[in-house]
């Protein structure tokens, strides 16, 4: 199976990143950011392959700049919490071509962004250390008709209330628009999802405007105006690039989107090591992420063992299940066969006389003892096949138990070695020294410093850049 890795996520500026250094650095060139006055120049950096810029149907061509888009971008966003673009990060497999990746990797930001409207910055990296992939930036805002920047929400008229009395906005049914063509009676047909703006008493309130008069009121609530920050549009776009992806692979290679649990598959998943641990095994020493991995690997091992003793266990289960079945079907059939016989010779032997009757009764007596030799051997050979069967099955169970009991010790260890490596980073911590650069990073430290995307890391920027970053 080919590797598969798809992440998602925002940049802002929160935490003093821009949208101009962020493209700088995945396209490998050199921007000028008009907001700080700071330019970011990567044009030195390696392993870029590719990179372009792909425009929605309403967007002007001008911002097929780089610098000119992301510079237009921070204006917009003037918040200082502002988003500036979400990122969704790719692995390519290997197994691919080059040629294959590039048209892979348009095809799904054409069908998943640019079709929705999105802005799609995208560039191909590649060290020719085993591991490509793609970046792809995309705007945040949409980009009207007039080819201007479209706002993140709308208001619109609630249409619901909610189990609280609220009002709500529900996409399933109509919102009232104040636009819309009257019907014969003189009423919008939208007009009856309209939620009223009720007092302290339950009465819906009104309003007087000059030279309108007395005006009801009605619930009004905001709605992003589109839906790519919806939850549900990350398994979309993950699920997307396995099939994508897919197109390109062989049916033994094919990738999927989701977890080995959701899978249903008995794997334990690795954690990711990141460049400073591969330098690190590289330079000859122990990285704490590598080895935790390799314990993995180890009991992944253990468990592949379990399975296949299990299968083989099943399939010889059914096997001499099929066997006994056989033989206790011939064996009700030549039972039956011998009641048979023994009904004729019975019969025979009454109605006979003389030395006719005497011969034909020893001749029957002779068949009916090979027969009962016949079935006694039939019988002992189906007890010993259980006997084998019993025996394959204890045998099988005490392989099975001993591979459990060394995946037990494993686990064990392994948490052992967890909360050795946590108590390391809590002394560090204590003492304001650094616990290294392969520590285990927990959930507060879910941020990505700028250039640290997690899949290969940007050399030294300049003294004027790392002072913007502080």
């Amino acid at each position: 199976m080919a590797i598969y890795h798809c992440s998602i996520k925002i940049i802002g500026r929160t935490g003093g990143r821009s949208a101009v250094a962020s493209a700088a650095y995945r396209s490998g060139e050199r921007l000028h950011n008009d907001e700080t006055g700071i330019t970011h120049d990567f044009s030195r950096k390696g392993g870029v392959v590719l990179n372009e810029i792909l425009l929605p149907e309403n967007a002007p061509q001008r911002y097929l700049d780089r610098e000119l888009l992301w510079n237009e971008v921070q204006k917009v966003e003037v918040r200082s919490d502002a988003q500036f673009a979400r990122e969704v990060e790719v692995a390519l497999p290997v197994e691919m071509t080059r040629a294959e990746q590039i048209t892979c990797v348009r095809d799904f930001i054409q069908e998943n962004f640019v079709r929705k409207g999105m802005i799609a910055d995208w560039a191909l990296h590649d060290k020719g250390d085993g591991n490509p992939h793609a970046h792809i930036l995309l705007t945040v805002r949409g980009i009207d008709e007039k080819q201007n920047w479209e706002k993140k929400t709308r208001s619109v008229f609630a249409n619901a209330r909610d189990e609280e009395g609220r009002p709500v906005y529900d996409p399933c049914k109509p919102s009232y628009d104040p636009k819309e063509e009257k019907d014969e009676n003189g009423h919008r047909p939208s007009e009856q999802y309209r939620i009223p703006v009720l007092d302290e008493s339950g009465e819906q309130k009104v309003r007087i405007r000059k030279g309108k008069g007395t005006e009801k009121l009605w619930e009004r609530i905001t709605i992003p105006a589109n839906d790519w920050n919806d939850h549900a549009k990350t398994e979309e776009w993950r699920q997307s690039w396995a099939e994508h992806c897919n197109r390109y692979l062989e049916p033994d290679k094919q990738i999927d989107h989701r977890s080995y649990k959701r899978q249903g598959i008995e794997i334990e998943p690795q954690i990711h090591e990141g460049v400073t641990a591969r330098k690190m095994e590289q330079a000859g020493k122990v990285s704490d992420r590598c080895e935790v991995n390799r314990e993995i690997r180890a009991r992944n091992r253990i468990r592949k063992q379990i399975m296949e003793e299990a299968k083989k266990l099943t399939g010889y289960i059914r096997e001499k299940a099929g066997e006994l079945i056989e033989r206790f079907r011939l064996f009700r059939e030549r039972a039956g066969a011998f009641d048979k016989a023994r009904g004729d010779d019975e019969y025979f032997g009454r109605t006979t006389d003389g030395d006719r009757g005497d011969l034909h009764g020893e001749q029957t007596d002779s068949r009916r003892t090979r027969r009962i030799t016949e079935f006694k051997r039939t019988a002992e050979q189906t007890d010993q096949n259980i006997d084998r069967t019993e025996s394959e099955i204890r045998r099988t169970a005490r392989n099975l138990a001993e591979l459990a009991e060394r995946v037990k010790r494993k686990e064990v260890e392994r948490n052992e070695r967890y909360e050795r490596l946590l108590k390391r980073r809590s002394a560090s911590d204590r003492f304001g020294t650094d616990a290294g650069p392969d520590r285990i990073i927990t959930g507060s430290e879910h941020r990505t410093p700028e250039g640290e995307d997690g899949i290969d890391t940007p050399k030294k920027e300049s003294r004027r850049s790392r002072g913007f970053s502080r």
